[in-house]
């Protein structure tokens, strides 16, 4: 079904997300710091795959799986939430708070 294709992209999105965190020079320089939002979810050879990355992403966020806050440049970043970080008291908090985002194909390229 749809919803069960979309849970399983999440969960591919969150390990992929978990191991650039952990490990990736490219994506986090030193280890453990957090990733650029647009650097992770663009696809830049598809803006359609740039859209279903975003969304996937909110579902992990809404979750408490990740985090997205502004670096010192004001640009959003995303790291991935431990399980020890925060309670469910902590994510259901957190998914009270949404932020929208505009992206149209000019900005994308």
């Amino acid at each position: 079904s749809h919803q069960e294709a979309t849970e399983k992209e999440v969960e591919r999105i969150l390990r992929i997300l978990q191991t650039h965190f952990e490990n990736d020079p490219i994506f986090a320089s030193p280890a453990n710091t957090p990733i650029s939002f647009f650097d992770f979810v663009i696809d830049p050879n598809s803006f359609a795959r740039t859209v279903e990355n975003v969304f996937h992403v909110s579902f992990l966020t809404r979750d408490g799986l990740a985090k997205i806050k502004l670096d010192e440049d004001e640009l959003p970043i995303i790291e991935p939430i431990k399980p020890s970080e925060g309670g469910e008291e902590d994510s259901r908090a957190g998914a009270r708070n949404q932020v929208v985002i505009s992206l149209d194909q000019q900005q994308w390229k």
